[in-house]
């Protein structure tokens, strides 16, 4: 049985099928940049669309392509929190997440160039692999302001 924390992402995944079923196609996926591939899983129109300098919240799965689970903040039960352009996640999952709305879903194919490259990130990700990110915008969040001087 799933989990509550789950209950999103499997309601998607049974949507998608569904209308898989009733003969509706499912959105082809992009060509983005450097061989990142996307899919719109869910668009949202909540808010503005995230971009560089602002602070994206998300919940996530990480899979080979081969399906293998890797890590997913679902099961953590805590999404993570980065700014899109500041290189404090694999490039092709800050690239990926450029564009979307809160609410959104979207499927990544990321490269190896834009993932955890040559390495990989032992143990959990294997050298030169291609990964699946299913992401989901939580939060977006402008730039934040900078620190203010203090006045003595």
């Amino acid at each position: 049985m799933s989990s509550p924390a789950r209950l999103p992402c499997a309601l998607a995944l049974a949507l998608a099928a569904a209308c898989a079923s009733l003969g509706e196609k499912k959105p082809a996926w992009q060509e983005l940049e450097h061989g990142l591939r996307a899919r719109d899983v869910l668009v949202s129109e909540d808010g503005a669309p995230a971009a560089p300098g602002a602070f994206a919240t998300v919940h996530y799965e990480l899979r080979l392509l081969d399906g293998t689970l890797l890590d997913s903040s679902y099961d953590r039960g805590l999404p993570i929190r980065f700014e899109i352009g500041a290189h404090q996640v694999p490039a092709g999952l800050e690239r990926g997440v450029i564009g979307m709305r809160r609410g959104g879903r979207r499927a990544l194919i990321v490269p190896p160039e834009l993932g955890y490259g040559a390495q990989g990130q032992p143990p959990l990700v294997p050298p030169d692999a291609t990964l699946r990110f299913d992401v989901e915008l939580v939060d977006l969040a402008g730039p934040e302001p900078a620190p203010r001087a203090s006045s003595r």
